[in-house]
Formats: C-alpha cells, structure tokens, sequence
C-alpha cells in the first residue's frame, strides 16, 4: 500500500459517516448547505507527504450565502470561507493536528479518531452555527475563527447595513 491508498481508507470512513449527516463529497472535500450556511469538512495533504508516508489534517469551513452576496466578491460561494478552523483547534490543547500515516493499520486509526473528533465536536459546533445570525453573533463575541479581525468588521458593517 502506499499514501495514495492510505488516503483512501481515511476518506471513505469519513465519506461513510458524512453521508449520515447529509453531506456531499467533491475530491477531498464534503458540504452541506442549509439555504444559507454551507458547512465544509476537507482533508489536506502535507507538501511533505510522499509515495509511502501520507500526512494530513482536517480542516472545517463555513460560507455564508449573504455575506457573499452582499460582499460583491467575484468569487463564487464554494471558494469563500467566513469561518475557518483546523481539527486540532477542537481538542483539548488547541494545537495543530497532522496524522502521519505509514501503514494500512495507522490510516485505520487515523480514520477512526478523526472521525471521532468530527462526530464529538466539529458537528456540534456546526449545529451551534446554523445561520449567518449566529455567525454575526459569534464575531461580535469576539469569536472570528479562520478571519481576520478586518474581514470580522467588515462582514459586520455589510450585515449592519441591510438591517437599515
């Protein structure tokens, strides 16, 4: 087996449990939209990964349908993120998480606890998130995951002034 196989062990266990929860698969990359939020898991690769060592980690997005639309961004929705967070901010010490994967038996294992983490944590955070209201609240709180603390306003002033 190589890194290319061990890929696809990851992917089709979180393929599996993703089509649960409605979600529709695109290369390396699952979605779910809800009319307004578009919700983003997505497996990277590490540039350092080769033929027989695969690294990866998880990356969980969010697109707002309104902000897109009132930010005028050329853009199409699928390449905007108005939330962004790596799998390792979920855990407990918030540190990065990369999976380096060797073997048939580590991409099992792998499989196994990344898909832990999204049923444990990442979609009860989607859950939380189920409007681009509660994106606003999340910004005003202070809590600008993935953004900057420019794009934070300015998402805040576009949403401020179609409430006028």
């Amino acid at each position: 087996m190589d890194s290319k196989d061990f890929k696809k062990v990851i992917i089709d266990r979180l393929s599996a449990y993703l089509k649960t929860k409605q979600f529709k698969k695109k290369g390396n990359v699952f979605s779910l939209s809800n009319g307004d939020l578009t919700y983003y898991i997505g497996l990277q690769s590490s540039q350092s990964s080769n033929t027989d060592i695969l690294k990866v980690t998880v990356n969980t997005e969010i697109a707002s349908e309104m902000i897109s639309k009132l930010d005028d961004s050329s853009l199409p929705l699928e390449h905007q993120r108005h939330y962004n967070r790596r799998i390792g901010s979920y855990l407990n010490n918030q540190q990065d998480k990369w999976w380096v994967v060797d073997s048939y038996d580590v991409a099992e294992e792998a499989a196994d606890e990344i898909v832990s983490i999204i049923y444990e944590k990442v979609i009860p955070k989607f859950d939380q998130l189920k409007s681009t209201n509660d994106l606003a609240s999340l910004w005003k709180n202070g809590g600008y995951i993935g953004i900057t603390d420019r794009q934070r306003k300015n998402y805040l002033s576009l949403l401020e002034n179609t409430d006028k």
